[in-house]
């Protein structure tokens, strides 16, 4: 059966926490002998499998190789004992599963892909059958996965493939594409960890939150969650026209002094965009980014900053069959729906952005981050309101249990299985919006304040 919502999510992954804590970690041959050490460190802590992507390939069946990874993982989950799984890959190296959206643009036929990684997460239907996010197969849906109707089709379900949406497993990527990116995060994973076991350090229980103006006005969700940090949590603050809550507006110099003084939760809500929180952090911030000893597991609400690959049919995109596509955006026009992207992201369709660069381009910046790989909207401040539910109520809680339960949480709070069309645009992106949200880093790293 799916684990339900908050006090029920909260006991089944206490009750699991010894039985059923184990670590699965699949990495490419190519990045897996630089991660050594650090699945020998994760070993004196809980139950740690590493296997080769190649090797999981081989033993899954599948369309693709997203589906024969996700089909690996489901039998290993089934097995028992697999509560994290760690992917070790950026888009170029770890297969990526699009999801699709009947988005009202003319050009791209009124389809757009989104990367997904919550497909490898959601291994199974209620039933605990595997899901594979593709229900439909009639025609040209044959080959999308988690097809999300409601923008330009009104008649459809929402959920057009039926997808289950909530997850099994806590997952995370590292976004790497090379041995010495693999070893320079690995070394942040544990030199955190250690930190935490040490439990040495006041950043240890220091939390922030940021809120930049120019989007809804989310202050008073993050006074509520301010509320529920406290007092475990010693909690900073950063929000725009912020003398009306007595604290100081976010500017980049502040937040960068902020981390650097030591902090380790960050959550942020306002505009950003690939490259930037916007007036308060930018990957411009990274080189005076000084705060190596006290790395912060940071989330964001904002567009766009967990930038992860091209986004099809806008972009320049390689498709299924190994055709390149030049995208709506340099002129293309479908006259039928797009094929499918590749389910490798490689070369210059390998996007990034600040999420990914503050995990991986250097030995400071975040030990994980959690964000939106395309266009946000308000109703993403649920996934970070479940976020710190699952903090603040899973005994023992670790990065990937948290986000399990944001996902789920998310689920029940915006009635995503009741959600149906209307004549707006929104509730199509609000089903979908935990389906684009990524997490860098991970999964069983502890969470929990001192």
């Amino acid at each position: 059966m799916k684990r339900a919502i908050g006090v029920m999510v909260a006991a089944t992954l206490a009750a699991g926490a010894c039985a059923n804590d184990g670590l699965l970690i699949v990495a490419p041959r190519e990045l897996a002998g630089a991660l050594g050490e650090f699945v020998e460190f994760k070993r004196e802590r809980l139950v740690t499998t590493l296997v080769t992507l190649e090797d999981a390939l081989a033993a899954g069946e599948g369309v693709d190789d997203a589906e024969r990874l996700k089909r690996y993982l489901y039998a290993r989950w089934r097995e028992g004992g697999v509560r994290h799984v760690l992917l070790v890959g950026d888009a170029d190296v770890m297969p990526v599963r699009y999801m699709v959206l009947d988005r009202w643009t003319e050009p791209a036929f009124h389809y757009a892909f989104y990367p997904s990684d919550l497909y490898y997460a959601d291994l199974a239907r209620a039933d605990g059958s595997f899901d594979d996010w593709n229900g439909r197969t009639d025609g040209f849906h044959a080959h999308y996965f988690g097809e999300v109707r409601g923008e330009t089709n009104k008649d459809d379900p929402i959920n057009f493939d039926g997808v289950d949406y909530r997850p099994e497993v806590g997952l995370g990527r590292w976004p790497v594409s090379t041995p010495e990116e693999a070893s320079l995060v690995a070394a942040k994973s544990m030199r955190h960890e250690r930190a935490v076991e040490r439990g040495e350090g006041e950043w240890l229980g220091r939390a922030g939150l940021v809120m930049v103006g120019g989007w809804v006005d989310a202050r008073p969700r993050f006074e509520a969650m301010r509320s529920r940090l406290e007092p475990a949590w010693g909690v900073e603050r950063m929000y725009y026209e912020g003398e009306a809550y007595g604290v100081a507006e976010p500017t980049e110099p502040g937040l960068v002094d902020l981390i650097n003084g030591g902090v380790r939760l960050v959550l942020h809500a306002g505009h950003g965009n690939d490259d930037r929180w916007e007036h308060c952090l930018s990957v411009g911030s990274l080189e005076r980014l000084t705060n190596a000893e006290m790395l912060p597991v940071m989330m964001s609400a904002g567009c766009s900053t967990a930038r992860f690959a091209t986004l099809p049919p806008y972009e320049a995109y390689e498709d299924a069959h190994g055709v390149r596509h030049a995208g709506t955006n340099n002129g293309q026009v479908f006259t039928g729906p797009p094929p499918a992207p590749a389910c490798y992201a490689r070369g210059e369709f390998n996007l990034t952005g600040l999420g990914e660069r503050l995990v991986r381009a250097g030995e400071g910046g975040a030990v994980a981050y959690i964000g939106c790989n395309t266009g946000s909207q308000p109703c993403g401040l649920t996934l970070i309101d479940g976020f710190v539910d699952g903090l603040m109520t899973i005994e023992g809680a670790r990065l990937g249990d948290c986000w399990a339960h944001a996902v789920s949480f998310y689920y029940e709070r915006e009635n995503l299985a009741t959600i149906a069309p209307t004549e707006s645009w929104y509730p199509a992106s609000v089903f979908f919006q935990g389906m684009k949200f990524m997490l860098f880093g991970d999964p069983s790293l502890p969470v929990r304040a001192r």
